[in-house]
């Protein structure tokens, strides 16, 4: 999705260079703009949810640690009872 992205904002680029330039008259600036925000926002929202998996991750490892952790205290008490 991230490949998917980047081309439409290329796409968006070039459409606002060609209007410019006056290459390609028919593609006009509203469109390049239009193509330029949704790119735009897919790479933030893209961004954030590989921020939101990190977190996921880094939480379960907390998790697996403090079970870790009880685990070595209830062996403890274990061995002074």
């Amino acid at each position: 999705m991230a490949i998917w992205a980047l081309v439409v904002f290329v796409i968006g680029v070039f459409a606002l260079v060609f209007n410019i330039f006056n290459i390609f008259e028919w593609f006009t600036p509203i469109w390049a703009i239009i193509l330029m925000a949704i790119a735009l926002g897919m790479l933030a929202r893209i961004a954030a949810k590989e921020r939101e998996g990190e977190k996921e991750r880094l939480v379960e490892r907390i998790q697996e640690l403090e079970a870790q952790l009880r685990g070595e205290k209830v062996g403890e008490t274990k061995k002074e009872g």
